[in-house]
């Protein structure tokens, strides 16, 4: 889709190589370790630790001594980092965000995410836009920022790369981290905008949450560190947190075993929540797979090469434990339906790494391809990741993967849809599908939130006065949204949210595009919003309503958080009624979902007050006593129970001393939560009667 940056250009099939120096070149990988006993002799090789969990580090390792850090005792696998890619208005009704942010009976507290970390790990965010400040502009709520990519500047802590921009000064004076990208500032603005001045109906969700974000080298391990990096600064404030990543690639097992999904599981938890984009894939043949019979035990996947780039793409192939795999690449001609070219076999039970350049006769094609073969000890499948760069490409053959296989085995293969997709281009080929398709790193981490997409609109009128429209149906399930199931069988997506034709904020620094929608101007300075799709809008739909939960239970757990969703998301003609791989559990309710939260999960320790020296806040002897002590006036006040009812309401003005004074004698014992309204906003108590 056009929300996704291509990143897979420089990719070499194993990993991308970082220049430090002339003499000393490093690769950015996962390593996953038996005991922390051997993190010491890593250390000692010149292996740069980055971030740690259970059983994964990141890690930057020399390539003179590769060899030597995967032979060493206690390292169980070392895995390349992979390249990654990217991946308003009424869709907050369509969620039922605006009921939460409204306050609507019975629940009558709006939560706007105070007290929750926002976190998003992307690029392209205009750290100075509006958007990213107090809804009067008045305060910045971008705490943190850590440029990844930067060359001069500080690391954080624990870190070695990058820059870190703790203070608003050093924020705003950096001003952004790709001036030619806008997919960060579209993301955090749908998740947590909060600009309402101008009568900017393009704000976000979680409108009152801190927000902290990190860009990421193009590979997935500088991914992890950043979310390493936004949970321990949510860990210094105590606050809980919830990261968004619309990110993704089709390269890896699917099947939860990937370095990067077994450190997401392992950093998430109680008010740590990590949320996915399924990916843009949904209408294309990224996916093919055969189950071999003793009959049939070849599996013949044709390819279809973009025409701007001819002849490259990668290729995954995965086995089954225990089971044979093996592969040759070959030509078809088109018009015979025969094998006019086959390369020698690599078998995958066999460790092989290697360049295989194409010699004539090869049909007149010229080129060469990369090929790395054996045994994961990620998950003990049989693995062959290709590279295919073939020049002279001529459209009356057809380049294709011959897979060999044993009776009983399913395999899998998996391309890129940013260089070529699986076609069946004679009789002879297999057949790809729509399916088994979530994206890695937002898709298929059993601890991860994944989020597909569905349509709230078609058509959205630009500033210049033209209109860009989708054919997509109104309600449905966006046809680009990946589809599941994980290979292991669980389903995915968990939950669909908006992520058509979206409205959010672009970055003033060049990143806007041809979707311009509206401009505003602030201090002098143009900014702007503008239209994009894809399941990279979906993503933070589900970030900012869940940040709005964690503002009542702040200790909400990924398990908790898909029982809420099983229980209360919106099923309908376009979902189905059962949970299913198209629409997981169905369409997010906000409003419902925080309903459930109140009375299953919250209690009133969860619930974050504002206790402080402008307002008197009290119940004695069966009344509730509410006194203005500062200078902003009351306006009004309201009693809720646990489970969200209010019980009292009164409203009118209060000055100075004056005082507000309910009857509480007919309610039960037990804990109240208090709104008290000012000029300047609400704030929350809770009580005990």
């Amino acid at each position: 889709m056009g929300t996704q940056m291509d990143l897979l250009k420089e990719e070499t099939g194993i990993s991308k190589v970082r220049s430090i120096s002339p003499s000393h070149q490093t690769i950015s990988a996962f390593i996953r370790y038996a005991d922390e006993a051997c993190l010491d002799s890593l250390r000692a090789l010149g292996v740069d630790i980055r971030t740690q969990t259970r059983s994964v580090v990141t890690a930057t390792i020399p390539l003179n001594c590769l060899k030597a850090v995967t032979d060493l005792s206690g390292v169980i696998a070392v895995q390349a980092s992979q390249s990654v890619d990217y991946q308003l208005d009424s869709a907050r009704m369509a969620t039922r965000v605006d009921d939460v942010q409204k306050g609507v009976a019975p629940l009558e507290t709006p939560f706007l995410g105070k007290g929750v970390i926002v976190g998003v790990v992307d690029g392209g965010l205009d750290f100075t836009h509006p958007a990213f400040r107090t809804s009067d502009r008045s305060a910045l709520r971008l705490k943190r920022v850590w440029n990844q990519s930067a060359t001069t500047g500080t690391p954080p802590e624990g870190f070695s790369y990058g820059a870190e921009y703790a203070t608003e000064a050093d924020i705003l004076a950096a001003e952004t981290d790709l001036s030619y990208w806008s997919h960060g500032s579209h993301v955090m603005n749908i998740a947590a905008g909060a600009d309402m001045e101008d009568g900017n109906k393009y704000y976000g969700i979680a409108r009152e949450s801190d927000l902290v974000f990190s860009n990421f080298l193009d590979e997935s391990a500088g991914i992890i560190d950043a979310i390493s990096y936004i949970f321990k600064y949510a860990d210094s404030v105590d606050k809980p947190a919830v990261i968004n990543m619309s990110l993704g690639t089709q390269m890896g097992p699917h099947d939860g075993t990937s370095l990067l999904d077994v450190a997401v599981d392992e950093m998430v938890g109680p008010g740590r929540i990590v949320v996915g984009a399924m990916g843009n894939d949904g209408q294309v043949e990224v996916h093919i797979q055969k189950t071999f019979t003793e009959e049939d035990d070849t599996m013949l996947a044709g390819l279809a090469f973009k025409s701007d780039t001819q002849g490259y793409c990668p290729l995954d192939i995965w086995g089954e434990v225990g089971k044979t795999l093996k592969v040759n690449v070959v030509t078809v001609d088109k018009s015979t339906d025969k094998v006019v070219y086959k390369s020698r076999t690599f078998d995958a039970s066999k460790t092989y790494k290697g360049t295989v350049t194409l010699q004539l006769p090869y049909d007149k094609s010229s080129g060469s391809f990369s090929i790395t073969t054996g045994i994961s000890p990620l998950n003990g499948k049989p693995n062959v990741r290709i590279d295919l760069s073939i020049g002279d490409f001529y459209p009356e053959k057809a380049i294709a993967i011959l897979v060999t296989g044993e009776a009983g085995e399913t395999v899998h293969a998996w391309t890129s849809s940013t260089y070529a997709v699986f076609r069946q281009q004679t009789a002879s080929m297999d057949i790809p599908d729509l399916y088994t398709s979530p994206s890695e790193i937002g898709g298929v981490a059993e601890g991860i939130i994944s989020v597909g997409a569905f349509t709230t609109k078609q058509n959205v009128t630009l500033e210049d006065g033209s209109v860009t429209t989708s054919e997509y149906t109104v309600g449905a399930v966006s046809p680009f949204s990946n589809r599941g199931p994980t290979v292991d069988g669980r389903m995915k997506p968990d939950v669909v949210a908006p992520g058509s034709q979206i409205v959010s904020a672009l970055n003033s620094f060049g990143g806007y595009s041809e979707g311009l929608v509206a401009t505003h101007t602030w201090n002098g300075q143009s900014y702007y919003y503008g239209s994009m799709l894809g399941t990279s809008m979906a993503a933070p739909h589900v970030t900012g309503i869940i940040a709005t939960w964690l503002g009542a239970c702040p200790n909400l757990t990924p398990d908790e958080i898909r029982d809420v969703l099983r229980k209360t998301a919106i099923r309908d003609e376009y979902t189905g009624s059962e949970p299913n791989n198209v629409s997981g559990y169905g369409k997010i309710d906000a409003y419902n979902g925080l309903l459930e939260i109140l009375q299953t999960y919250s209690s009133v320790e969860d619930i974050k007050d504002d206790t402080g020296e402008d307002i008197f806040c009290h119940i004695s002897d069966g009344q509730l006593h509410v006194v203005a002590l500062g200078e902003n006036p009351l306006v009004g006040v309201s009693v809720y129970n646990l489970a969200g009812v209010c019980v009292l309401n009164r409203s009118d003005r209060l000055n100075l001393g004056e005082e507000y004074l309910l009857d509480m004698a007919g309610e039960p014992r037990g804990v109240y939560i208090v709104r008290v309204s000012t000029e300047q906003g609400d704030k929350v108590f809770k009580l005990n009667k």
